[in-house]
């Protein structure tokens, strides 16, 4: 028991450097924050659920899914539009529009829609791609 308090007190201290080295403008990595700082009051993370971590992982394993995540910062977005702006077929893109929307990075109504998830994880996917080129 006493390693686990251990361990939470070194990611709150960890927690708190990054709270200090985020620029506060940006607003999405305020949002991963807040998550983490509410997820550790409660004591620890969550586990990972795997299956959960497999598909959303899946739907980010395409270039044309992060094309469609990025074109959606700009504003909501149409199918024909996605499809247009793509270059590809119509079945293609409905596979993968309904990928992102199952796993709640798009949301669908009149148009598609970047989802405040979507925006987090192209956001760690910008952080993934920096670290790389740095360990590189």
């Amino acid at each position: 028991m006493e390693d686990l308090r251990t361990q939470l007190e070194e990611l709150k201290k960890r927690l708190e450097v990054l709270e200090e080295s985020i620029d506060p403008v940006d607003e999405l990595m305020l949002s991963i924050k807040a998550r983490l700082k509410k997820r550790l009051e409660g004591g620890a993370l969550p586990g990972i659920d795997e299956e959960k971590a497999a598909k959303t992982l899946k739907a980010l394993a395409n270039p044309d899914r992060i094309r469609i995540l990025k074109m959606l910062t700009e504003g909501p977005m149409g199918f024909k539009e996605i499809k247009e702006t793509l270059g590809v077929e119509s079945p293609t893109v409905s596979h993968h529009l309904k990928l992102l929307v199952k796993t709640g990075m798009v949301k669908k109504g009149e148009k598609y829609e970047l989802s405040s998830n979507g925006r987090l994880f192209l956001r760690l996917l910008e952080i993934i791609t920096a670290l790389e080129e740095v360990e590189e």
